[in-house]
Parts: structure tokens; C-alpha cells; sequence
């Protein structure tokens, strides 16, 4: 209850062209409802690793997931990079959504997505070196929209070019030059990474989208990024088992080994530096 009652403010606060039949203190209960179960399952996962020298001796720990703080802290951080990435931004860009084509804000993020598919494949067709940076963000009313770097590609006219894609979008495109650079796109991008994590109200809505937090395309601009965590080379643990549960450690191990780990004396084994990500 004490989430809905904070989500509620956002959702009802601004005025909108939202239909009653998909905006509303329904949606509120639905997104945190997916919320909860998804947050749930994830926070009883453990990975288990065992020692190549001595394959009796096993850790265990929380695989990292978008809901965990370190998460966001570390996408950040990863995202700084850009301010020294060879190819400079070229353009910010937003789609939106018009929620009189949907019934319901599921559709209109599919339907967001598929837009942007459309988008991509053809500026990759014209600008084969096409890099981009996306995070996909809900509006007070709970419209998703999207946010683009676009990188290695040069268009003269932006309104043109916008009211062409309009005819395959979702709805309202928005594009103008970076002017502030690489610089710019880290920090622009920065704050929407860590926008409305308060009550949870990004979060609930990416995870009942089924949304990625950030989206890297073009082969360039992920190798310059690297993965969120760089793993251990050294090849001194390696992988045992993956549990989404207590019973399932129960079946996988002992009840002896699952009481340890889900129910520790203290504070359990040290995770790791480098935990594996569920996405």
C-alpha cells in the first residue's frame, strides 16, 4: 500500500490525453504488482562458485540486477567513458508515443520499440558506422519515451527528417545537434539513468515493460564501453550452480548448504568483485 500511495502522485499528477481504459490507479496496482513479484524472484537468486584448487571449498552470492543500487552506480560510471570515446555525438533525439493509438501503455512501448527498429535499420542502411546510445524512460502518466544519442551520422535537415519518420513512429520525434559533445552525452544521458529511482517509479515501469535499463548498438561503441563488470581472468573460481530459490538449493545442494545460504548466521561469504548480472 505505502508504494502505491507514492506512485500515485506521478501517475495522476500531471494532465494528460491518456484514456481513462490504460492510465490511472489501475496501472498503478499492475506496475506494482510486476514490480514486487519480478523484485522477488531476482533478490532469492544466488550463484554458487567453486575454487579450481580445492572444489570443496564454495562460494555464493546475489548475482547484481538493475533493482540493486551498485547496479545504476556502476552503468554510470560505464557511461562517463563516453567524454573520451574517438567518435564525437552528433545528435539528441526523443520518441514519444501518441496514447490515442493504444489501449494500453504495453502496446504503446511495444509499438515504441518497433519505431525505433524502423529508425535504426534505416540510418544504418545510409550511415554503416551508425553508433547509439538509448534508455527508454516513463512519463509522470506513464507513457514510455525514448532517449537517443546518435553517433557517426550527419543529418543536414532535422525537421525534414523527423516529419519522415514521423510516418513510421509512434508518435511525436524530436531531434537536435549535440552541442555540448561527448561531455554533454554523459551527463545528459547520466541523469536519465538515475531519474525517477525514487519510490521505485522507473524501475517498476522498465521492469513491466521488460526494458533494458541502457541499450548500446554498434560494434565501435560497445567495445569502447566493455561489459558492466569486467570479469576475473585469473580462472581461480569457476561456475558450480545457479539457484532462483531456497527449495531449489535444497534439491541442487543439501538443506544443511541451503540454510547457509539463504538463512547465514552473520552476513554469509564476501561477494565477490566481480558479480555475475542478471539482466
Amino acid at each position: 500500500m505505502a508504494r502505491t500511495q507514492a506512485l500515485n502522485p506521478l501517475l495522476d499528477s500531471n494532465k494528460n490525453n491518456c484514456s481513462d481504459d490504460w492510465w490511472g490507479p489501475h496501472l498503478v496496482s499492475q506496475v506494482i504488482e510486476d514490480w514486487v513479484l519480478t523484485k522477488g524472484k531476482r533478490d532469492d537468486q544466488r550463484i554458487v562458485i567453486q575454487e579450481v584448487a580445492d572444489i570443496s571449498n564454495l562460494k555464493w552470492f546475489k548475482p547484481l540486477h538493475r533493482h540493486h543500487k551498485k547496479y545504476r552506480v556502476k552503468q554510470s560510471i560505464r557511461i562517463n567513458k563516453i567524454r573520451k570515446f574517438s567518435m564525437p555525438v552528433r545528435y539528441f533525439a526523443t520518441l514519444t508515443v501518441d496514447p490515442k493509438r493504444f489501449s494500453n501503455d504495453l502496446q504503446a512501448y511495444d509499438d515504441l520499440l518497433n519505431s525505433w527498429r524502423k529508425i535504426y535499420h534505416r540510418l544504418r542502411r545510409k550511415f554503416p558506422h551508425l553508433q547509439v546510445l538509448r534508455c527508454v524512460e516513463p512519463q509522470k502518466q506513464g507513457q514510455p519515451h525514448m532517449h537517443l544519442m546518435l553517433f557517426g551520422c550527419n543529418i543536414p535537415k532535422l525537421k525534414s527528417w523527423a516529419s519522415e519518420m514521423y510516418r513510421i513512429s509512434s508518435g511525436y520525434i524530436r531531434i537536435e545537434p549535440a552541442r555540448a559533445g561527448n561531455k554533454g552525452a554523459a551527463s545528459y544521458l547520466g541523469k536519465y539513468l538515475t531519474k525517477g529511482l525514487k519510490n521505485d517509479f522507473t524501475l517498476a515501469f522498465l521492469t513491466r515493460w521488460r526494458c533494458q535499463t541502457l541499450t548500446v548498438s554498434g560494434k565501435q561503441l560497445r567495445e569502447f564501453l566493455g561489459p558492466l563488470i569486467d570479469y576475473d581472468p585469473s580462472g581461480e573460481w569457476v561456475f558450480y550452480c545457479f539457484l532462483s530459490s531456497y527449495g531449489d538449493a535444497c534439491i541442487e545442494l543439501t538443506e544443511e548448504f541451503a540454510e547457509l545460504i539463504y538463512y547465514p548466521l552473520e552476513n554469509g561469504p564476501p561477494i565477490p568483485e566481480n558479480p555475475l548480472i542478471r539482466p
